[in-house]
């Protein structure tokens, strides 16, 4: 769910839902446990407030954050769920909570195209469901291997082609787990290669982006086509051209005065104590 709403309060967020769904407002009262009076009432304006518990049923209903119901976000994709929701152990969420686990390294794990085909192959090597079938897939092997020994007996004109087959059956057997861990750890490797690609795509994007903006402040710090000597730049000037860097970059300029002070206090609260003596 990723669309955007317009801006509204907790009633026309309900609404908008209530339509979007395409349910009524009485299956909607019905299932957060809401009197269809009550809910009425409150959705025209009768009554303000409909009550924490009822709005967080509701968000839950419609899979909807709270923050959105309640007009603090525009979007309504949860962010927050309950550990029983996700299925997690309280002993993984403790993992995440006490920072045990690079949760960073974890997302980018879960978020991979691949990671339900390897959690897929994991589910099978714990129930064994994988080995069962290279198994039985032995033991046909294995027949048909003795099937074409006993016939060279029968018939030895045919011997020596009939060796060559049962060689060919005997290294078409494989070691069931052996070939349950080679998937696993093929899938993951490739997992781990993709996601050591990205993080380095990613870092080369930001040296581009830093080197950027470097350029620029460079620009910013030229006056009549010479660079300022570093050693005369005072902080009113560093500031000068670092806000003005800023403000190329798109911040908005309700923020670049009181950016600006702060970053002229700390030059100053920087200065060698005896530098304007």
């Amino acid at each position: 769910m990723s669309d955007t709403y317009l801006p509204g309060d907790t009633r026309q967020r309900i609404q908008d839902l209530i339509k979007n769904r395409k349910i009524t407002q009485a299956e909607l009262a019905e299932k957060v446990g809401l009197s269809n009076s009550a809910l009425s009432r409150y959705l025209q304006g009768g009554t303000k407030n409909l009550g924490d518990g009822f709005i967080i049923r509701i968000a839950k209903y419609f899979d909807v954050s709270t923050d959105f119901l309640l007009g603090e976000t525009d979007i309504p994709d949860r962010k927050n769920y309950d550990i029983e929701e996700l299925g997690l152990s309280a002993e993984t969420a403790k993992l995440l909570y006490t920072g045990k686990v690079d949760a960073s390294v974890l997302n980018q794990l879960i978020e991979h195209p691949r990671f339900p085909q390897l959690l897929l192959l994991l589910a099978r090597y714990r129930d064994e469901t994988m080995i069962a079938g290279i198994n039985a897939m032995n033991q046909v092997m294995n027949f048909s291997r003795s099937y074409i020994i006993g016939q060279a007996k029968i018939h030895p004109e045919d011997a020596e082609a009939a060796g060559e087959a049962a060689k060919a059956l005997q290294l078409l057997s494989t070691p069931s787990v052996t070939a349950d861990t080679n998937a696993i750890q093929a899938l993951f490797m490739q997992i781990a290669r993709d996601i050591k690609r990205n993080a380095e795509s990613t870092a080369e994007d930001k040296q581009k982006a830093t080197a950027e903006v470097l350029n620029r402040l460079r620009a910013n710090l030229t006056k009549d086509g010479e660079a300022v000597d570093l050693s005369k730049l005072t902080a009113e000037d560093l500031t000068a051209a670092v806000i003005k860097t800023i403000s190329e970059a798109g911040v908005p300029e309700e923020m670049l005065s009181s950016l600006g002070i702060s970053f002229l206090d700390l030059l100053n609260a920087l200065k060698d104590p005896d530098h304007d003596e």
